[in-house]
């Protein structure tokens, strides 16, 4: 950890989903999914509310985007793949940006 990466971050990968027909629950689950990288520092800022959940109840809170900036080499991490802070909150890749600094990642934050 550092003053520019204060939190720490694990990143891993869902496992796709085999078979047709009756399977079972494909979303994203801690269990079927498969290590990239841990104890990686980053900084994690919050960009915009996102869209509104698809439900559309009043009581439903927005969806958050965030910028989850750390230092891994290019080709680690893809779209789709989740990113779990320190504090446990867990985050979905919609674009990883490298450039020479490192990755920008553009996340959606994902309900506990």
């Amino acid at each position: 950890m550092s003053f520019l990466y204060p939190r720490t971050i694990s990143i891993s990968r869902p496992t796709q989903p085999t078979g047709v027909g009756a399977v079972g629950y494909g979303g994203e689950l801690p269990a079927t999914e498969t290590a990239v990288a841990s104890g990686v520092a980053a900084s994690i800022q919050q960009k915009k509310e996102g869209r509104p959940p698809p439900a559309g109840l009043p009581g439903d809170a927005r969806m958050t985007l965030w910028r989850i900036f750390f230092n891994l080499p290019n080709g680690t991490v893809a779209d789709r793949d989740i990113i779990a802070d320190d504090l446990g909150i867990r985050y979905q890749v919609q674009a990883a940006y490298w450039n020479s600094l490192g990755y920008n990642c553009l996340c959606e934050r994902l309900e506990n």
